[in-house]
């Protein structure tokens, strides 16, 4: 990922807290029946690719690489409240820098571009500032090929799709919600296209990723203004 794009979506997030500080976004406290939000987050990838180019016909050679990286991203999502459940659905994006070479060495190099995946979410509140949930859904992950010679760099893209699931936790914080969160991306539609040289090459893998953020909820929730209410859920 260049540095300009990593500079600028980490400028973005800084613009967005900023603007909840100063426009009332709230921590999640659960007092309507539904819920929206965004969020912010840092995360580490961790990617196994599985490579395999056609050197001649009937012929493959089997190579791999693991292109793991620290990445920010944002999400969105809206969850309802059904007592102590939650049920919502979650969209995030992410841009990560991971870089590595193949192996057996080459002078071919792997990379991550994005990472974005649209999930369900079933969750339980432990108590009211407490939620632990899993989740479950699709990922598309935009893989990058780089062949570096002496006289040439070539680069080329494409992306991986496939089921992604997971789990985490929230704490509510006040001011905002803070979460922990743990996914695992299988990628069973590969990348097949030409290197360099023309040989083919097909690309697949897994990912796992780890993520420490804060949501927010968007606009004032008036049930904040009143301390003093008849249930448990203050």
């Amino acid at each position: 990922m260049a540095v300009h794009r990593l500079v600028g979506l980490v400028a973005g997030c800084v613009a967005a807290l900023a603007a909840s500080a100063t426009g009332g976004a709230q921590a999640q406290n659960w007092d309507g029946s539904g819920l929206i939000r965004f969020g912010v987050f840092l995360q580490g990838s961790f990617i196994d690719y599985d490579i395999r180019q056609t050197v001649a016909p009937g012929v493959t050679l089997d190579k791999s690489a693991s292109p793991n990286g620290w990445g920010v991203g944002i999400s969105t999502g809206y969850d309802l409240r059904l007592g102590s459940i939650i049920v919502g659905v979650e969209a995030d994006g992410s841009f990560d820098d991971g870089r590595a070479k193949a192996k057996p060495d080459t002078q071919e190099q792997y990379g991550i571009d994005y990472f974005a995946t649209l999930r369900g979410r079933l969750g339980y509140l432990v108590h009211p500032g407490f939620l632990i949930y899993a989740t479950a859904g699709v990922a598309a992950l935009g893989a990058e090929y780089k062949f570096n010679a002496a006289n040439s760099i070539a680069k080329k893209y494409g992306t991986l799709t496939g089921f992604v699931y997971g789990g985490g936790m929230e704490y509510d914080l006040g001011w905002g919600t803070g979460f922990l969160e743990y996914l695992h991306a299988d990628y069973n539609t590969g990348w097949s296209f030409r290197a360099v040289s023309g040989a083919p090459l097909s690309l697949d893998g897994s990912q796992d990723v780890v993520r420490l953020g804060l949501k927010f909820k968007i606009g004032h929730d008036y049930t904040h203004d009143v301390y003093r209410r008849p249930d448990s859920l203050k």
